[in-house]
């Protein structure tokens, strides 16, 4: 039972006190006041033994009650500026609490979480520590990726010191660390069934355990393009550092589209991923296939009449078909049944794309570049030691954080930097003067060589490797600007985006004294562009048409939560969401289109 329907908690006696009222099964009802963070938080303690749960430790003391990560993280003197805090976000907060047992998630699991962190990133190998508490929290209450559920460990520890008490070491410096967790959605088991055989748990599991560690070791000294994994266990748990801490966000409310600059520095980790691949290979003078026998092996486009996935993809081609006769420019056009014929057989021609080329060198890909899957970082100034107080800067976030508001279509894209004070607030700072490029409407945006477009975009990580395969790296490229960009952006700037890609991948073999014509000459990487952008858009038209569905409408789906699980409904359901997506919802409407068209006029029309 929640914590503030139960009238002998605090936080219910809190609600009571203060008129709050509660209705029904809602989680918490409507707040009609709000309460000092601080009044909340020295209640709590005096009620620590009515609250406590197994989700602490028995380390854990009445301090480290995390009613908020705002009241749970920060320094004690915050709450002496009278800052106050909703209780409903209170309740919220605890509301989505999970026990960490039900994840699979151990106390002997947490320390050697944190050991090794200390250890990677502190280089702190014979740390001593003791953990004061622990909590998991379900990352977002709408769902974040399509393969997983999503969470975040916040653990709360304390150094031991050799020649103190335990009283003494009660007054020792606390530290907060924050990590994420991802996990196999068995709570929906058709989801979790489905993931299964598509085995995606298990490649990302393997790939964490064995082959990216190594490559993070080819590539050490530089900056990351994945984030370090601290535990993978039983093939459906897999924990993270959480990158929000470290600074990085992910765009939201841009429509998934990505503009130059942020695209810039993504090819630039796609190139150090491919680089480290390379490096591997030239080193070991083996293909990864062997090295890592069966770590790459396809999952997704396998044309197999007996795998998940093919039935899938012949739905989904269905449900295409279906949204082709709504595009004005075809459906009242004498070749529409000429388009719906050939349709089948160009969207087929991913299960070719997906093989290792005999043509072209392969590399280690991504397989899912769209902008869920890639996490940015800003010029700003510096707030914190990273990874501490991580909810000082910014809410709950990590993967997927809601730490960023955009602007809407033809305003500034600019992303909104913080600054941090002594008593932990989040101000922003002034935003530039700069007009900087709009990515929906950049045809009217001035675009020169001396002029970097959103220059305070630094660094870029890429997350989730479930579906990664080896292929050359046109088809990460390809994938990548066909996803995250319109029709009109990549006439523009595909080949000029492809070559500073190109251009990316000389340097990071430089660093490691390759040079990149010998190893993938220049023109061979141009040829397999062309090829292989019909591949990016083929991708690009299969997710798109389910990432882009409004999550309302997902909802409504009452036997499928999330977008990707309903692959697995009826091929008429799948018709069904996109038709009534095309007829409510402008973006998507939009987006399909754009899609569409470019294949269709480039593949099928084209003479």
């Amino acid at each position: 039972m929640n914590l503030l329907y139960r009238p002998s908690s605090i936080l219910g006696k809190v609600a009571l006190l203060s008129g709050l009222l509660t209705r029904g099964n809602d989680r918490i009802g409507t707040a009609l006041c709000t309460v000092p963070a601080a009044s909340v938080r020295v209640l709590a303690r005096c009620n620590w033994h009515r609250t406590r749960s197994s989700t602490y430790p028995k380390g854990a003391t009445s301090e480290h009650l995390p009613i908020s990560s705002a009241t749970a993280s920060a320094p004690e003197a915050r709450f002496a500026t009278g800052n106050t805090c909703s209780l409903s976000s209170v309740a919220r907060s605890i509301s989505t609490m999970v026990d960490p047992a039900a994840l699979g998630l151990t106390e002997e699991d947490v320390e050697l979480i944190v050991k090794r962190y200390l250890q990677e990133k502190r280089d702190r190998y014979n740390a001593k520590f003791r953990v004061l508490s622990y909590h998991v929290k379900r990352l977002s209450e709408e769902p974040i990726g399509y393969l997983g559920d999503h969470y975040f460990l916040n653990v709360v520890l304390r150094e031991k010191m050799v020649h103190y008490s335990a009283e003494e070491e009660e007054y020792a410096e606390e530290e907060y660390l924050s990590f994420f967790l991802k996990i196999l959605p068995e709570q929906v088991p058709k989801l979790a069934d489905y993931v299964r055989e598509m085995g995606c748990f298990r490649k990302e599991i393997q790939l964490y355990t064995h082959l990216i560690p190594r490559l993070q070791d080819v590539t050490i000294g530089t900056k990351p393009f994945a984030p370090r994994a601290y535990l993978t266990k039983d093939e459906k748990l897999l924990v993270f550092e959480n990158l929000k801490a470290e600074g990085y966000r992910m765009l939201e409310n841009n429509k998934s589209l990505l503009d130059f600059a942020h695209l810039e520095v993504a090819l630039k980790t796609v190139a150090k991923l491919h680089a480290a691949s390379l490096v591997l290979e030239e080193r070991t003078k083996q293909s990864i296939m062997k090295l890592y026998s069966g770590h790459l092996n396809e999952n997704v486009y396998i044309d197999d009449d007996t795998y998940v996935r093919k039935t899938n993809l012949d739905n989904a081609i269905k449900a295409l078909c279906e949204l082709i006769k709504r595009i004005d420019k075809y459906r009242n056009s004498d070749k529409l049944d000429f388009i719906l014929a050939k349709f089948p057989e160009v969207i087929r021609r991913i299960y070719d794309f997906a093989r290792p080329s005999t043509e072209y060198r392969n590399v280690f890909n991504h397989g899912d570049l769209w902008n869920n899957n890639l996490m940015f970082k800003y010029d700003e100034p510096e707030t914190s030691a990273p990874n501490s107080d991580p909810g000082a800067c910014s809410g709950e976030g990590g993967a997927a954080g809601h730490q960023q508001e955009h602007q809407p279509q033809g305003a500034d894209q600019s992303p909104p930097s913080c600054s941090i004070h002594a008593n932990g607030e989040k101000r922003r700072r002034k935003r530039s003067d700069i007009v900087r490029p709009n990515p929906f409407n950049f045809e009217n945006t001035p675009f020169t060589e001396d002029r970097e477009p959103w220059s305070c975009v630094r660094d870029c990580v890429m997350i989730d490797f479930q579906i990664a395969r080896y292929s050359p790296p046109a088809y990460d490229v390809m994938s990548l600007l066909n996803t995250t960009t319109t029709r009109p952006f990549r006439t523009v700037y595909l080949d000029r985006l492809a070559k500073l890609y190109y251009e990316f991948l000389r340097g990071e073999l430089e660093w490691f004294q390759i040079d990149v014509d010998e190893v993938f000459p220049g023109d061979h990487f141009r040829d397999s562009c062309e090829e292989y952008k019909l591949a990016g858009l083929i991708d690009s038209i299969l997710f798109r048409h389910l990432t882009l569905l409004p999550v309302d409408l997902v909802a409504s789906c009452k036997e499928c939560p999330v977008p990707v699980s309903f692959e697995n409904l009826m091929e008429n359901s799948i018709s069904d969401l996109g038709i009534k997506a095309w007829d409510t919802c402008e973006n998507y409407r939009f987006m399909m289109t754009d899609l569409l068209s470019d294949l269709i006029d480039s593949y099928i029309l084209k003479k």
